[in-house]
């Protein structure tokens, strides 16, 4: 066999071999698409975060709590649930009002400096002051407080039941708030709860406050990720820089907004 007819036997063989390798990606595609949705999970998170610059004395809040027995024993009985999920940066002592708020006891505290609390990024010189502690950019005018440290207070809960998303403002976990004076109940700046803050510090200290939930289905379809939620954020901070300045002894006034059916419904 000559040296041109070895040439196209091999070219041959490549063109063949391609062909099979585009053939056999097709099929993987199609049937993905094909594919029956899989890995689900149902979740509904609350979340509470203050971030300050300053020492907080006598400290005491009072936040909205999800009106759902699952989240009541969270509080009542801890975490050992696998399924359940407890973050309590603020070391706080918790407890369920008569009214249902949830107390946060965190007596005396004092916030860890940024050196302090990131110390495996603040010892590399060359990382800049606007990126956040995971290393991605952080969002502009998000806090009014310059270098501030966030403390969190946070519960996951896994359900083994699907989420009713569409209606979970009512009809699942979800915070009281006011939104009968919107025009638009799923308006941003619409909806607004209520906190009480009790705390001395000083003159120059200030404080943001957020709290929020939200519940979703998450699923997998072939290559492809869906799923649907609906959600309560309301904050004093937030685009306004609104915060908090000096002592508190009295209820805050948190706005927000509500969102239910968000995202994909499986027929």
């Amino acid at each position: 066999m000559d040296r041109l007819a070895k040439i196209g036997v091999i070219l041959g063989a490549i063109a063949i071999l391609a062909i099979l390798i585009l053939v056999g990606l097709t099929v993987s595609l199609i049937m993905s698409l094909d594919t029956e949705p899989e890995n689900f999970s149902h979740q509904v998170e609350y979340s509470a975060e203050l971030r300050t610059n300053g020492t907080l004395n006598d400290t005491e809040i009072l936040v909205p709590y999800p009106e759902d027995e699952r989240f009541r024993e969270v509080i009542e009985n801890g975490s050992e649930d696998p399924n359940v999920t407890l973050t309590n940066d603020l070391n706080a002592s918790t407890s369920i009002t008569d009214s249902g708020y949830l107390r946060l006891d965190i007596g005396d505290f004092r916030p860890q400096t940024r050196e302090e609390r990131y110390r495996d990024i603040t010892d590399n010189p060359t990382f800049p002051d606007e990126y956040n502690e995971s290393g991605d950019m952080r969002e502009r005018n998000v806090s009014g407080i310059s270098k501030y440290s966030s403390y969190d207070f946070y519960i996951r809960i896994d359900y083994n039941r699907s989420i009713n998303t569409s209606r979970g403002l009512t009809e699942e976990p979800h915070l009281i708030s006011n939104s009968t004076e919107c025009q638009n109940a799923r308006e941003s700046g619409c909806a607004v709860t209520r906190t009480y803050m009790s705390y001395d510090a000083a003159d120059e200290t200030y404080l943001e406050f957020d709290v929020g939930l939200e519940g979703r289905n998450s699923w997998n379809e072939g290559f492809s990720w869906g799923g649907n939620s609906y959600r309560q954020d309301f904050y004093n901070s937030y685009y306004d820089n609104s915060y908090l300045v000096g002592s508190q002894n009295r209820w805050i006034d948190l706005i927000g907004r509500e969102v239910e059916g968000d995202g994909t419904y499986l027929e």
